[in-house]
């Protein structure tokens, strides 16, 4: 079949490696370079991303690197060990330690938290946070994780995708860095599906998509379609209404700092529940020295869009980051603001759209994630999906 995939984004990229190897692909892209928020650039000589964090939420066990397999990539992705640790008053505690710190009613109440969530014992429309909130340092660090993972507060994620994110990563383990970042997962889709002979247009914006008994893209004839565009601007182009719910984005802000010791001493994710904003932050470069010149770490921090002072926002960020370097010497890099047309997820996590919107048209991307899939995992899961319905 001749597929027409609207936008080089890590989704559409990944189905048309995917299904190029049966299909004649031919991928849309307006901007002058691929890979969406899932590719690398460069700023004194430090490897810095368009969005993503160089982290791949289940490393090498989860649905990306099951895509990225199927696709025939050739990526090296290291779990991280451990998958992460939380900075209270100071001092860094794996999550197991996190009870020590709680006295003893606190503990019983957080014992009984850990169980029901285990089991689904919680009205699944009720918040995180509502979840949390009877027990203090449980709500810091939960919405230190939710800021971090979903760019969402913990009162803004349902328990019903906090359960499902629970069960993968029971299920796959927690995240690991892909070896040359995430520029290394891009450039090796672009070269399976040009290896295919499929077709990558850059600097070409789709104005129109008319289907009927053959898909037609600005008049090119294609059997059926894929979206890696958002929802609503897919119902622009294609001129279909498919949406029966309110549409919400996830908005956040990543700052990327250059340091010479470094701040933090293992290759997952440091989680800081008592910071004004900033959610987390990793140092890639214990890992990929590469993404770094000679002698430097990189940084990076990320955090939830709380208010829609970006301003304020950073400024708080900002301060975070002089609190958490005190005793370090560091600079700032780059600060990139994810929102409006280029926000973090085009559909909030916990908020579920269909892949397939009719039997020509089907949904990839942010946009389109599956249940329980953080980010980049939750694209997987929907290009998987797609590629299914299609077959390859």
């Amino acid at each position: 079949m001749r597929i027409a995939i609207i936008g080089a984004g890590l989704g559409g990229l990944l189905a048309g490696a995917i299904l190029s190897k049966k299909h004649d692909i031919t991928i849309y892209e307006k901007l002058p370079f691929i890979g969406g928020r899932f590719t690398n650039i460069e700023i004194d000589r430090f490897k810095l991303t368009t969005g993503a964090l160089h982290m791949i939420p289940h490393g090498s066990r989860g649905f990306l690197a099951k895509a990225l397999r199927l696709a025939g990539a050739n990526v090296k992705i290291i779990n991280s060990n451990p998958d992460g640790t939380f900075l209270i008053n100071g001092k860094e505690y794996l999550y197991k330690e996190l009870f020590s710190l709680l006295g003893v009613r606190e503990k019983l109440k957080a014992i009984k938290l850990a169980a029901d969530l285990k089991i689904g014992n919680f009205d699944k429309n009720m918040s995180f946070g509502e979840f949390l909130e009877d027990v203090d340092l449980a709500l810091k660090v939960g919405n230190a994780f939710t800021g971090w993972a979903l760019s969402l507060s913990a009162y803004d994620v349902k328990m019903e995708e906090i359960y499902e994110i629970a069960k993968n990563y029971h299920r796959y383990g927690g995240p690991g860095v892909p070896i040359g970042g995430c520029k290394a997962v891009i450039d090796e889709l672009e070269r399976i599906i040009k290896e295919n002979n499929g077709k990558i247009i850059k600097e070409y914006e789709v104005k129109k998509v008319d289907i009927e008994d053959k898909v037609y893209v600005d008049g090119e004839e294609y059997d059926l379609a894929i979206s890696n565009v958002s929802p609503k601007e897919t119902e622009k182009i294609f001129n279909i209404k498919f949406l029966d719910k309110k549409i919400e984005e996830a908005k956040g802000i990543k700052i990327s700092v250059a340091t010479k010791r470094g701040l933090i001493k293992h290759s997952g994710v440091l989680f800081t529940p008592e910071c004004e904003r900033i959610n987390g932050l990793n140092q890639v470069t214990n890992v990929d020295k590469n993404l770094a010149p000679e002698g430097w770490h990189l940084v990076m921090t990320h955090q939830a869009q709380i208010t829609n002072n970006i301003k304020k926002e950073i400024d708080l960020g900002l301060e975070d980051i002089e609190r958490l370097f005190k005793n370090i010497d560091y600079k700032i890099l780059h600060i990139q603001s994810y929102r409006d047309g280029v926000p973090v997820n085009h559909v909030k996590s916990g908020i579920y759209i269909n892949n397939k919107v009719n039997d020509k048209l089907f949904l990839v991307g942010d946009g389109a994630k599956g249940k329980g899939g953080i980010e980049v995992e939750g694209i997987a899961m929907g290009v998987l999906k797609v590629v299914n319905y299609i077959g390859y």
